[in-house]
């Protein structure tokens, strides 16, 4: 090149053309839902013109436009303090050419440029035409992509990487230059886009993280950004394709409590883990994981007898302690996180074992050996569960002590009384015993003492046998209580009877008293065959006996 000056004097008016970028977009790939969204833009390739009388250039190719008649063209541009050769091509409009490739500088800019192109009516005059030539790297978004196809509850903050590089407009080699990769997005619910610049590193590379609400629309644009060192002239644009995918997914809560039933005024432990599911196929479970879920504990009241949260852990599960009183049920629960997930709820019932008390036992126990016993359960907690239907054992010990046996089982009634009997029963200690069920806790009354002396009737003799039909039987015996030790019983009524053979029914036939002594003797009429014994009605003291059986012959 032939360093000369830049002439003094304009010979006509002169405008700069800048360069102006054209986006070229990739194809958008498949549609598959794995398919990474990715870009690259070559940048512009068109030649621009400018007006009359005016030099222009775009990637080093300098544009030489006449409204007059020349001699000949030119065969120096004069760019700075440059002089370089140049040679003209038609570029198919009247009385304009162009160099026959980009132009080579020593150094990237924007330089002042002028020819003098000879008249041709005007030997020895020229016109000197004056314009700028942009020698200046065009950016180029070599790739652009994003680190994932969608965007999900999880993953809210996406990154936009990519290489961004200026092309030289003479080699066409494309080189790292000091500038911005900006980045521009719009997600689906909402109204205008967002930018946000990234300084290209040394090599060109960039990173960006952004943050989406659900889809998203992406491009990235490739510009000089704020260094007037960098010599780079224009933009150029790519749009992601295929957009930025929105996954949605279904929360689920699984809950349980460390323990049901539970007495009043335990602590339990509520537990499970959080998971989301994809809509799509294959139904991806993934872990809710960091997320607030709310607990509350309704047990019949007219507000949640507990409300407190829990916080779930990096594999969605999570834990809390709580304090019941009564009876009631857990609700879990999220809060919507459009557009991803809505709520999810949860219930999880427990069972709390109320207290109670039961007042006004009683119990007899009868000469036959039958043993009655009352009383009446009450809940001693406000707004307990219904007592109806609440069981209640009878429970017997020999010494009050030890040995307690259940031997019978009664229900409760609405209002809690019940009443239990129980046959062939002895003498001694008996109790009501309420065992702890779903809804009430274990309760058992003080044992009483019932007792009754035994009684028996011993050495029954009847004769004759066999008898004549309408003769008279005689029949002996002797009835006994034990005190400290088996001893007659006098002074009490006894009754012979008789069931005839072929009957189940037994008939008194006569009563006689024992004398003081225990003996008695009666004096019966035989009238057909038949089974005969003697039976102790008891008292107030003791208990009833019979006697063993004897069958008598009537001819």
């Amino acid at each position: 090149m032939t360093k000369t000056s830049v002439p003094r004097n304009l010979a006509a008016a002169v405008t700069a053309a800048l360069l102006a970028a054209t986006v070229t977009t990739a194809a958008a790939p498949s549609a598959a839902a794995a398919t990474v969204p990715s870009c690259s833009s070559t940048g512009d390739s068109t030649n621009q013109k400018d007006a009359i009388h005016s030099l222009a250039n775009h990637r080093g190719v300098v544009v030489l436009q006449l409204d007059t008649s020349v001699n000949s063209l030119p065969t120096e541009l004069h760019v700075g303090s440059w002089t370089v050769p140049v040679s003209w091509v038609p570029t198919g409009t009247a009385n304009t050419w162009q160099t026959d490739g980009p132009i080579h500088l020593d150094a990237y800019g924007t330089w002042a440029a002028y020819v003098d192109a000879p008249l041709i009516h005007y030997p020895g005059l020229s016109t000197e035409l004056y314009g700028l030539v942009d020698y200046t790297l065009q950016p180029v978004v070599q790739t652009a992509r994003t680190d994932r196809a969608g965007s999900d509850t999880d993953h809210r903050t996406v990154t936009v990487s990519g290489t961004v590089l200026g092309r030289d407009p003479y080699t066409g080699q494309l080189q790292p230059y000091a500038g911005l990769a900006t980045v521009k997005w719009l997600s689906e619910t909402e109204l205008d886009p967002r930018t946000a610049d990234a300084p290209l590193a040394a090599d060109g590379t960039f990173s960006q993280a952004i943050t989406v609400s659900g889809g998203a629309w992406i491009t990235v644009t490739a510009n000089p950004g704020t260094d007037p060192a960098a010599h780079v002239t224009g933009t150029a644009a790519c749009t992601l394709a295929p957009n930025l995918a929105r996954i949605d997914g279904t929360v689920s809560i699984g809950a349980k409590t460390s323990a049901s039933p539970v007495r009043s005024g335990a602590t339990v432990t509520l537990s499970g883990k959080a998971t989301w599911t994809e809509f799509a196929s294959p139904y991806t479970v993934h872990p809710l994981a960091g997320r607030t879920i709310q607990v509350s504990y309704a047990d019949g009241g007219s507000a949640p007898a507990v409300t407190t949260t829990a916080v779930t852990g990096a594999d969605g599960s999570y834990s809390v302690k709580v304090t019941v009183t009564r009876p009631g049920s857990f609700s879990l629960g999220t809060s919507a996180e459009a557009p991803y997930l809505s709520n999810a709820w949860a219930d999880v019932t427990q069972q709390v074992q109320m207290p109670l008390s039961i007042t006004g036992f009683k119990a007899t126990l009868g000469a036959d050996h039958k043993v009655t016993a009352s009383g009446k359960l009450a809940a001693t907690v406000r707004r307990s569960p219904t007592l109806g239907g609440q069981a209640v054992d009878l429970e017997y010990s020999a010494d009050g002590h030890t040995g307690w046996t259940r031997v019978a089982t009664g229900k409760a009634k609405a209002d809690g009384s019940f009443t239990i009997s129980a046959s062939n029963r002895a003498s001694g200690w008996y109790r009501a015993h309420h065992r702890a069920s779903t809804t009430y806790q274990d309760q058992v009354t003080t044992g009483v003492k019932k007792s009754r002396t035994a009684g028996r009737i011993t050495s029954l003799k009847i004769t004759p046998q066999p008898v004549a039909k309408g003769k008279t039987l005689t029949v002996t015996g002797l009835l006994q209580h034990r005190t400290t030790a088996w001893k007659a019983y006098g002074g009490q009524r006894v009754a012979v009877l008789f069931r005839a053979t072929g009957s189940s029914t037994w008939k008194t036939v006569t009563t006689v008293t024992t004398n003081s002594t225990g003996h008695f003797t009666a004096k019966p009429k035989a009238s057909r065959d038949g089974t005969w014994a003697v039976d102790y009605a008891g008292n107030s003291t003791h208990f009833a006996t019979r006697s063993a059986q004897d069958f008598v012959d009537v001819r």
